[in-house]
């Protein structure tokens, strides 16, 4: 009966473990969610070039500069549309990165 008590003690502490270490690498993963999400969007209107570039598809460095070189003449971006103002970028790539882009 000792014996029996004894392994049902370790049972649960055992499985208490597994239950807390689960529960932790559940946070993690939240966490990591959480800053995949913001590293897969982007501010039009703060972002460095390089941010822009590694962000954006269809946006490479020279696109970057001149998305920043647009908005240092002419002010902040008030809508991802106007994007397509920006030398080298057309509808199609502000279509692909709508949901990557934050004003």
């Amino acid at each position: 009966m000792k014996k029996l008590a004894l392994i049902l003690s370790l049972l649960l502490v055992v499985n208490s473990q597994v239950l807390v270490a689960k529960e932790r690498g559940g946070l993690l993963a939240a966490n990591s969610q959480g800053a995949a999400e913001q590293a897969s969007s982007v501010n039009i209107n703060t972002a460095e070039a390089k941010e822009l570039a590694k962000v954006l598809t269809g946006v490479g460095q020279k696109k970057a500069e001149a998305i920043i070189e647009y908005r240092q003449k002419f002010g902040p971006f008030k809508s991802p549309n106007e994007l397509t103002a920006v030398k080298g970028i057309g509808q199609k790539t502000v279509d692909k990165n709508k949901s990557k882009i934050k004003l």
